[in-house]
């Protein structure tokens, strides 16, 4: 009963733009919005405070924060689809609302570097360096929002904490710049910490790469590519003799990442459905990056869409998961349901492990892995069935489940469970930093 209340009291709370825009159109009173977006805010703490109270994943209280920031997020996002403005919009009053979250680390010093004509880079330098190596750090916000710039608070105590250098990467935002812009630009950006790793102080063979969220994402499918190319730049036209080789990824570092995009009807999908993000967004913003359009927004997500496009990854772990669990497999469902015939471009995009690592056919020989989640966090289940997929190959794999939200390593300054779990992930990095690693 409590679940289904809070659901519904969620389902509200995001659509409370829709009514603010109907009572201002209808009364044509300029201070109406201002009074019903009050109303929304007030209304969305209060909500959110009773998701963590009756939340059996104890939370920390201080959760409902972050979800009433996502939860005006959501609405914003809704709220410009509606009336047809352009996403900067959205993106303007997101950025406006997360610029507020904090200063850069006194401790740290920032610069910013061109790699090319269109993309920057953030250095972080800490006072104090303990680590040779580097993190190229991929930003989140569903690959369509936030920025580098946005983060910069985080990434510098991040920087500071970890007593290393870190590259924060301004990547191109879908739906302008589709697939591969933004997993290109981050590609680019390892490139430049190698050419330029003199200056910055760190040692070739330990750079990491990671993420939050889409930045997860982006994290995971760098790791494969590079695999695959075996560092070697992506623009290079060299014989095989001449070509440039580069050392191995140190580690991939994947917090709460986006991994799939085969089923938003599993476990962590429905049991937190009231939590960000909402079920019903991921769709939209993976069609957005994966093509630039919203035209698989419907079908993504959907096994009974997708039932001859079954990825690996479903019947090696999570098929598996399931019958060790009593569970009924998901496949067999649905394929009882009636064909709904074959599209080419949703083919090649399902089967792209560059857009969804988690359907990779090769995860093998991959960089050690720390993977985090939140328990009260619908993108819970992918990440941990890509740690279970990565070590079932044979890959090192660090998995970490936190009793929060999604989000929640932001504040390291602040919050006492991001910065735990930011000093397991420092001994990590400082653990394959050592050369022995064992892929």
């Amino acid at each position: 009963m409590a679940e289904r209340t809070t659901n519904r009291i969620a389902r509200i709370a995001q659509n409370i733009p829709l009514f603010c825009l109907l009572g201002y159109v209808g009364f044509q009173w300029r201070n109406l919005l201002s009074v019903l977006f009050l109303i929304f805010f007030i209304y969305s703490i209060s909500k959110n405070v009773i998701n963590v109270m009756i939340d059996s994943h104890k939370m920390p209280k201080r959760a409902f924060v972050l979800l009433t920031f996502f939860d005006i997020w959501v609405g914003l996002v809704k709220l410009s689809q509606i009336i047809l403005l352009d996403i900067s919009y959205s993106r303007a009053l997101l950025n406006g609302i997360q610029r507020l979250g904090g200063k850069v680390c006194p401790n740290t010093e920032v610069t910013i570097h061109n790699i090319n004509k269109e993309i920057e880079v953030y250095v972080y330098k800490p006072k104090t360096v303990s680590n040779k190596g580097c993190l190229v750090y991929i930003h989140g916000g569903g690959w369509m929002f936030l920025s580098a710039r946005i983060y910069n608070s985080t990434v510098s105590y991040l920087a500071h904490y970890l007593e290393m250098v870190v590259v924060s990467v301004e990547y191109r935002l879908a739906p302008e710049n589709p697939f591969p812009a933004g997993l290109t630009d981050c590609y680019n950006a390892v490139q430049w910490v190698h050419e330029n790793s003199e200056m910055l102080g760190v040692e070739t063979d330990k750079i990491f790469v990671g993420g939050d969220s889409a930045g997860g994402n982006l994290s995971a499918a760098l790791s494969l590519l590079y695999r695959d190319r075996q560092g070697e730049p992506l623009d290079t036209e060299a014989s095989e003799e001449e070509s440039i080789k580069r050392p191995p990824l140190a580690g991939q570092i994947l917090l709460y990442p986006v991994m799939q995009g085969f089923s938003r009807f599993h476990g962590s999908m429905v049991e937190n459905s009231s939590y960000f993000p909402p079920p019903s967004l991921g769709p939209g913003c993976q069609s957005a990056y994966a093509c630039g359009t919203e035209r698989f927004s419907n079908v993504l997500g959907d096994p009974g869409r997708m039932k001859n496009k079954v990825p690996k990854f479903w019947t090696s772990v999570v098929d598996k998961k399931m019958a060790d669990e009593g569970e009924v497999s998901m496949i067999k469902e649905v394929k009882k349901l009636a064909p709904h015939g074959n599209d080419s471009t949703l083919d090649e995009v399902m089967g792209n492990s560059y857009i969804f690592p988690l359907h990779a056919e090769d995860v093998s020989n991959l960089p050690p892995a720390y993977v985090v989640v939140a328990t009260a966090d619908t993108l819970r289940d992918e990440g941990e069935w890509y740690a279970r997929y990565l070590e079932q190959n044979g890959n090192t794999v660090v998995f970490s489940e936190v009793p929060h939200v999604h989000g929640f390593m932001m504040k390291y300054d602040t919050n006492v469970l991001a910065r735990s779990e930011l000093m397991k992930i420092k001994e990590f990095m400082k653990d394959n930093s050592s050369g022995e690693k064992s892929n």
